[in-house]
């Protein structure tokens, strides 16, 4: 068999694991060469019989050149979302063409992987210790061109074209510096695409095409960076009818601070990332040595077992759950597992929760994620974790989860009681951090905000809020959030939840002239406790002309308090259910247990009820739920005046009823399992429902329904469906009403119809 072309190619024990491959590998790459040789010969048959005439095209045109990347500067492969053989391939690629194959990030300049986007670029740099602030590529002028010679080389950065001419001397071969003189103190991050295209058509294509991210290389910040902020107020919340706050602001006690905070230095402390080994460098151009010791920083080592410590482990672990096994289609879901409430591995988990609640703070949207999808997966975990290999088997935990148990768990063996990290003791005694989680905890406020508080105005604490910003800087929702601020942040019983919504119920038959005789004496069909009884015909004691109340959120997970009150309203006549939201709060706050109103959306009613369209009819930037509903304020209004401690502006005793937070939703009955299912779960896995639809079905979820992305035709998952039963050994279809077609049988089928299958709201605390 002949030789391989002469490139340096070399075989990887590490890559291949018998002579076979290798050889299959030596075949195809003396196919490749055999190939381009054919096409050289055809393309061109005076060249074969060693003819040379004179050309008169461009030599830049010529694409049977060999492409030599000796001339770029050093190449990193960003290894994220790669397979091992993918990885290897561009590797060999790069190397086969005499480029310079980088494994250490802080000396390549240029970064390929397949990254689609500016922040995850930034962070991929970030987490290899190259921190970078984008700037604009600029354009370089194209200088008058001349003919070049076949020895030249051309490379186009961002569209423009950078040429080295010989100039004087035109033996002289351009150097990197030459070519890419811009990228000696700033990084480009490429598609991999650019890579295989380039030499697909023989020559240096433009970045800009492939251009994901350019930044210039900057010291690691021992301060947060800057966060630029709007010139309108930031508001999380919409309103109905918003007054917009003053653009002027009075001056603050304090000077406005520097947005330079010891919050990103603790987050980005190497607690938290695993030393990973770098991998094999392969080029002789570049030392094989690790960076010097003082720029080594201190980690988090895991014990290194050895095979027979390693062996012993695997026998004493756990079996996994069935959500891990291999017959599980997809276990990175957390909406496809089951997660209880209080988990084995609590305590631990409450370290991760400060340490997200810190990403949050510090606008770090993909730590934010990556934390999140941790702490779902560990929920989710039966079983008390008692080794780091436990951990890295489970999704969305990496070596740096793993670490961090072990610094936890190691940091007190015999008392589990006084186990601790030292960087979620860093975070509890940062001066920056406890002003920024005072002013999150405002209702209405977001991190942005709280941040803008806190940076730019100087604020430290609510009397400055009250003093410097109630007339010009807060949004009538903040003010409301600042005033009952205490208040808010008492959990609410479950008796008084239910009290809340037995009151809303009955204000809903009253608005709609249902007539007491049809009201349902099934009282705990809306708390979700109501079940069918086994002769199959349903409570006779319920009747289908009633309103439908169902208290959702954390009460329906199970938790004995609550933060705030959600209840979905419903009836199955649809014409009830249209405009009710607007009449039920007319009402409460007639009755006096409405005393704020801090946003009323009819979305829902003013698009007559129908599923949110995928695209187009103007209908954009919904968020998270459409339904019609009113977030308002609550307050018992009967209490006993002589326990009044205090009077009104009007001289009466004062209602000494706490305020509660309470929020009313209400969907069409077509619907109501969707609204059920939206409103039920814990954040993460609401996000992965959605999540799950859009990557695995193609379709869009809403609380308001279910949609095909490619055709948006709404898909009716929900209503009574045949079903097979077996009669006498043979398969007849029959049509089952399920239990009287009660909400909870419409969410059932749903989530069945989605995929994801049925699961109680109280196995989906997923935190």
């Amino acid at each position: 068999m002949p030789s391989p072309p002469n490139q340096g190619f070399r075989i990887r024990s590490s890559r291949f694991n018998h002579v076979g491959t290798a050889l299959r590998r030596v075949a195809t790459l003396f196919a490749q060469a055999l190939a381009k040789c054919i096409q050289k010969c055809s393309s061109n048959p005076q060249r074969a019989i060693g003819l040379h005439p004179v050309s008169t095209a461009s030599p830049d045109m010529d694409n049977t050149k060999e492409l030599d990347f000796a001339s770029l500067p050093p190449i990193f492969i960003i290894p994220a979302n790669l397979q091992a053989e993918d990885l290897h391939e561009a590797e060999d690629a790069i190397y086969e063409h005499a480029g310079q194959l980088s494994y250490q990030p802080k000396e390549a300049r240029i970064f390929l992987g397949r990254v689609g986007q500016k922040k995850r670029a930034a962070f991929e740099l970030r987490s290899r210790g190259v921190w970078t602030e984008e700037v604009a590529l600029v354009k370089e002028h194209v200088r008058k061109k001349r003919k070049l010679n076949s020895s030249d080389v051309k490379v186009s950065v961002s569209g423009s074209e950078t040429e080295s001419e010989s100039g004087a001397d035109s033996s002289k071969a351009p150097s990197s510096t030459t070519l890419l003189s811009s990228l000696d103190d700033h990084v480009i991050v490429l598609k991999l695409e650019w890579l295989y295209m380039s030499i697909s058509a023989g020559h240096f294509l433009p970045f800009q095409p492939y251009q994901v991210y350019y930044g210039q290389i900057i010291d690691k910040p021992v301060a947060e960076p800057s966060v630029t902020s709007s010139p309108t107020q930031t508001i999380t919340l919409i309103k109905a009818t918003p007054d917009p706050p003053g653009t002027q602001t009075q001056s603050t006690p304090h000077t406005p601070r520097n947005q330079g905070s010891s919050i990103t230095s603790i987050l980005n402390n190497t607690s938290l990332t695993m030393k990973l080994s770098p991998r094999r460098f392969r080029d002789q151009h570049h030392g094989r040595g690790t960076p010097p010791p003082t720029l080594l920083p201190t980690y988090p080592r895991l014990h290194r077992t050895t095979t027979s410590e390693h062996d012993f482990l695997s026998e004493r672990l756990p079996p996994p759950p069935p959500w891990l096994t291999e017959r599980h289609p997809r276990p990175n879901y957390a909406c496809l597992r089951s997660t209880h409430a209080n988990p084995p591995n609590a305590p631990f988990l409450a370290h991760l929760h400060k340490i997200k609640e810190a990403r949050i703070l510090t606008l770090d949207e993909i730590g934010v994620r990556a934390y999140s999808s941790a702490i779902a997966s560990l929920s989710a975990y039966p079983h008390q974790i008692s080794s780091p290999a436990e951990i890295t088997r489970l999704p969305g935990c990496s070596e740096k989860i793993a670490a961090l148990w072990y610094e936890w768990h190691n940091s007190s063996p015999d008392d589990p009681t006084q186990r601790t990290l030292s960087i979620t003791e860093a975070l509890d005694h940062d001066e920056d951090l406890k002003h920024l989680r005072l002013f999150y905890d405002i209702w209405g406020v977001g991190a942005e905000t709280a941040r803008k508080f806190y940076y730019e105005h100087g604020w430290k604490d609510m009397d400055d809020v009250i003093e410097f910003g109630w007339n010009n800087a807060l949004s009538r929702v903040q003010q409301i959030g600042v005033k009952f601020y205490d208040e808010f942040k008492l959990k609410i019983p479950r008796s008084e939840v239910e009290s809340i919504s037995d009151t809303i119920l009955h204000h809903a038959r009253i608005c709609k002239g249902i007539p007491k005789p049809h009201w349902s004496n099934k009282e705990n069909e809306y708390r979700g406790n109501w079940s069918k009884p086994d002769d199959g015909h349903g409570d006779p004691n319920w009747d289908a002309r009633d309103m439908v109340c169902v208290i959702v959120g954390g009460y329906r997970r199970g938790k004995k308090e609550c933060g705030d009150v959600d209840v979905i309203l419903s009836h199955r006549d649809e014409h009830m259910t249209k405009d009710l939201v607007t009449a039920i709060l007319r009402s409460l706050e007639k009755s006096g247990h409405v005393t704020h109103t801090l946003t009323l959306h009819t979305t829902n009613s003013d698009r007559d009820q129908q599923t949110l369209p995928y695209k187009g009819m103007g209908h954009s930037g919904h968020g998270f739920d459409t339904l019609d509903k009113a977030l308002c304020v609550w307050q018992e209004p009967e209490f006993d005046v002589a326990t009044a401690t205090e009077v009104d502006r009007d001289g009466k005793p004062k209602n000494p009823n706490v305020h509660r937070r309470v929020d009313i939703i209400v969907s069409p009955w077509r619907t109501v399992g969707a609204a059920v299912l939206g409103w039920s779960g814990a954040t993460t896995f609401e996000r992965d429902v959605r999540v799950w639809c859009r990557k695995e079905r193609g379709w869009k979820f809403d609380s308001s329904g279910v949609r095909d992305r490619g055709s948006g035709a709404v898909l009716d998952l929900e209503s009574v469906k045949p079903r097979q039963e077996t009669v006498k050994g043979k398969e007849k279809a029959v049509v089952v009403e399920d239990d009287g077609d009660s909400w909870e049988d419409r969410e059932r089928r749903i989530m069945e119809g989605l995929g994801i299958g049925w699961r109680p709201a109280t196995e989906r605390c997923t935190g």
